[in-house]
């Protein structure tokens, strides 16, 4: 059981690196309703400060197999670590990333230690839960949703909030779409808005789904 869980979560991470992306193109934003004035229903959705998350997780590969851990994430401004861990608490992977730096590997059980999982799991981690980087600008599509959307390079990052306080968060990629990350279920602590599930999928024929139920959520203390 535990090396099919294993073999499924690194072929999460190493497929996420590669997957082929679906044709679905980067949708045009009408006039602008706001310039680039991003709301705080958006901003807020994403944490500032220290923080701690752990989530369930369970994963279904597009190729077919699928798996469950433990996930855990702490956030200190531009630095992100993040944990796998079996629900009896073995650690299986542990990295360290700050913006602009190598991804440093604490421990990484095999087949953890495999090429490309580290970058694509930081990467799903920061697509959560980090404000994106870019030039913002804030409108609506065609049908009258409002979003925001952060553009640098040929990487772009919409956020469209809904009615219940969560939101939808789609990224592109050479102008096509590579990521989807929907949230349900959000309360709001210490001015964040915390979803209780969020769902990702990584499209493409390699893609995968990744669904997290969260376990705890803690506002850390400011570093002394």
């Amino acid at each position: 059981m535990i090396s099919r869980i294993f073999s499924s979560l690194i072929l999460v991470f190493l497929l996420s690196s590669c997957s082929v992306t679906a044709r679905v193109p980067v949708p045009g934003i009408v006039p602008a309703y706001n310039g680039d004035k991003v709301p705080a229903s958006i901003l807020d959705s994403f944490p500032s400060g220290r923080w701690r998350f752990v989530h369930s997780m369970s994963f279904h590969l597009a190729a077919g197999g699928e798996g469950t851990a433990l996930g855990v994430v702490a956030l200190d401004g531009d630095e992100i670590r993040c944990a796998l861990t079996t629900v009896e608490g073995l650690v299986l992977f542990a990295a360290r990333e700050k913006e602009g730096e190598p991804i440093q590997v604490s421990r990484a059980v095999s087949p953890f230690d495999k090429k490309g999982f580290a970058k694509g799991l930081v990467r799903d981690v920061r697509t959560i839960f980090v404000k994106p980087k870019g030039t913002v600008e804030c409108g609506r599509l065609s049908d009258g949703t409002p979003l925001c959307r952060w553009s640098l390079a040929d990487q772009i990052t919409d956020v469209l909030p809904k009615k219940d306080g969560c939101h939808t968060l789609n990224t592109y990629s050479d102008g096509l779409r590579s990521r989807t990350v929907d949230t349900r279920s959000c309360t709001v602590l210490d001015s964040t808005v915390i979803p209780e599930d969020i769902d990702l999928v990584a499209s493409g024929a390699a893609g995968y789904s990744l669904n997290m139920h969260l376990v705890s959520a803690e506002k850390l203390p400011a570093a002394k």
